[in-house]
C-alpha cells in the first residue's frame, strides 16, 4: 500500500515524569514524528529511550508536558477512538472467557447486544480463534492469549493499530506466525485497520513489518534517524535484500548505542540461547529415537515433559551449532548432529569447541581473549549490554560460561572475575575442574 494523507503527529512533543524521590526524568525531548494513512511504522531503540512513551502520546492515555499531539490535523484531547493498542502482557482477565475478554473495548464503547456478539465473532474469526470463545486464559498458550489480545483490539474496528512490544514475550515460531499474520490482517480491508505502529526491540521484526523504521536515541528520547523499507510484501527473511536491511538497521542501532566508537560496518552478532548443555544434547538423543530423526516442535516438547518455549530456545542452541535444521514447526537432526550424538566426551567437546568458534558472539569473544590474553567479566558484560540490551547480560553471560567450560574453550575465575582462553591456538592446556 502507498502511504496516503497525513494521520497522527507529534509536534515537538517534550515529556517528563516525576519519580518517587523527587527527580525530573524527561523521558522526550523535542520529537517531532508524522505517521500517514497505510503506513506501518516501526519504533527501535534502546531501552528507556521513549518509545513506548511516544506510542501513548499517540493513543490519547497522557498528555505532553510541552508540544502537540494531533489526529487528522486537530489537537488530540483525551483518548483517541479511532485507535486500539496491543500490549506484550497479554493484559487479559484470567475470570474472563476469551469472548468475555474480547467484548471489554466494546463494552467500554457503549457497544451492546447483536452487535457486540457479532463484534466479537468477527474478530475472533480474524485471528483465527474460532472454538475458543468459551476459553479461558489459562487454558491458552501464550500465542493463543496474544490473538485474543489482537482480537479484543480488532473489535472495536480500529484505523490504527498501536502496539506495544505485541511478541515479545512469545517463543519464535509464535512470533513468526503472529507477525506475518499481522500484515495479513493489515492489509486485508476487511479489518478495518489500515496503519500500524509498533514499538519493537527486534531488527528483523521491524524489518518484516515496517515501511519505515524510525530509530530512536536516548538521554533523553529523540528521533535519530528514519530508515526507509521499500521490500515488498510479503517479505522474505531469508532473503539476501532482508538481511541487507536489517544489517544496514543493525549497524544504525549500534552507531545509537556507541555513537563515539562503533566502526563503521559493525558484525551484526546474535545471542546464544540461554539453554544448558543437557538439554541441547537431551534433544539430540532424543531425536535419534525418532523416524527420521525429526518431529513437530510441539511433539518434542510433550515428549521430554517441557513447556514450549524452553523447547524452542533448546532448539535454536542446537540450529546455531549446526545440528538440527527447523523448517517450519519441525525439528530435523543434521548429519553433524548424528555424528556427535555418535562420539566419545573428548571427541564431541572437541566438535562442540569448534562449532562455538564459528558462531558469531562466541567468535566475538575468541577474538577479544587472543588479543588481550584475558578479559575482565565487567567488560563483557557490558559488551552483552550493548549488543543485547533486551537480553538480561547476567544470564546470557552465565550460559556462555557454561558452554566454553564445557567445550574446554574458556577458563573463568570467579573471584577475579576474569576470563581467559582455555587450550585453544596456544593457550594454557590447564582444564577447568
Amino acid at each position: 500500500m502507498t502511504p496516503g494523507s497525513l494521520l497522527l503527529e507529534a509536534q515537538h512533543v517534550t515529556q517528563r515524569f516525576r519519580l518517587p524521590n523527587g527527580q525530573v526524568l524527561e523521558a522526550l525531548r523535542d520529537v517531532s514524528l508524522a505517521v500517514h494513512e497505510h503506513e506501518v511504522v516501526a519504533l527501535v531503540g534502546p531501552s528507556g529511550c521513549g518509545k513506548s512513551t511516544l506510542l501513548r502520546l499517540f493513543a490519547g492515555l497522557a498528555r505532553p508536558a510541552e508540544g502537540t499531539v494531533l489526529y487528522r490535523g486537530q489537537r488530540l484531547d483525551g483518548v483517541l477512538g479511532a485507535a486500539a493498542m496491543v500490549f506484550q502482557s497479554f493484559a487479559l482477565l484470567p475470570w474472563l472467557t476469551v469472548a468475555e475478554n474480547v467484548a471489554m473495548g466494546l463494552e467500554a464503547r457503549g457497544v451492546d447486544g447483536a452487535a457486540r456478539r457479532d463484534a466479537v465473532a468477527r474478530a475472533v474469526n480474524l485471528v483465527g480463534l474460532d472454538g475458543f470463545e468459551q476459553a479461558y486464559p489459562k487454558e491458552l498458550s501464550g500465542g493463543m492469549k496474544q490473538r485474543v489480545g489482537f482480537a479484543r483490539a480488532l473489535a472495536v474496528a480500529p484505523e490504527i493499530l498501536l502496539m506495544d512490544e505485541p511478541f515479545g514475550a512469545l517463543d519464535p515460531l509464535t512470533t513468526e506466525n503472529l507477525r506475518s499474520q499481522v500484515v495479513d490482517l493489515w492489509r486485508d480491508p476487511a479489518t478495518g485497520v489500515n496503519t500500524l505502529v509498533i514499538v519493537t526491540h527486534s531488527v528483523e521484526e521491524a524489518v518484516f513489518l515496517a515501511g519505515r523504521i524510525v530509530v530512536f536515541g536516548s538521554n533523553p528520547g529523540h528521533v535519530r534517524e528514519e530508515l526507509e523499507n521499500s521490500l515488498p510484501y510479503p517479505r522474505q527473511e531469508r532473503s539476501p535484500e532482508f538481511e541487507a536491511m536489517v544489517d544496514r538497521l543493525h549497524a544504525i542501532l549500534t552507531a545509537t548505542l556507541l555513537p563515539e566508537t562503533a566502526p563503521a560496518a559493525p558484525q551484526r552478532l546474535v545471542p546464544f540461547p540461554r539453554v544448558h548443555v543437557s538439554e541441547v544434547t537431551g534433544l539430540l538423543d532424543h531425536l535419534l529415537t525418532r523416524p527420521d530423526g525429526k518431529g513437530p516442535v510441539f511433539e518434542l516438547a510433550e515428549d521430554l515433559g517441557v513447556d514450549y518455549d524452553r523447547m524452542s530456545a533448546v532448539v535454536r542452541g542446537a540450529e546455531q551449532l549446526g545440528w538440527v535444521n527447523t523448517p517450519g514447526e519441525i525439528v530435523q537432526l543434521t548429519q553433524a548432529g548424528r555424528d556427535v550424538m555418535a562420539m566419545d566426551d573428548d571427541a564431541r567437546k572437541d566438535a562442540t569447541r569448534t562449532r562455538l568458534a564459528k558462531q558469531p558472539l562466541f567468535g566475538r569473544l575468541l577474538a577479544m581473549l587472543k588479543e588481550e590474553g584475558t578479559v575482565e567479566d565487567e567488560e563483557v558484560l557490558a559488551d552483552l549490554t550493548i549488543y543485547f540490551p533486551f537480553i538480561p547480560a547476567q544470564s546470557l553471560f552465565d550460559t556462555i560460561i557454561e558452554w566454553g567450560r564445557y567445550a574446554e574453550l574458556l577458563d573463568h575465575d570467579a573471584d577475579a572475575a576474569r576470563l581467559a582462553l582455555l587450550g585453544w591456538e596456544g593457550a594454557a592446556e590447564a582444564r577447568v575442574e
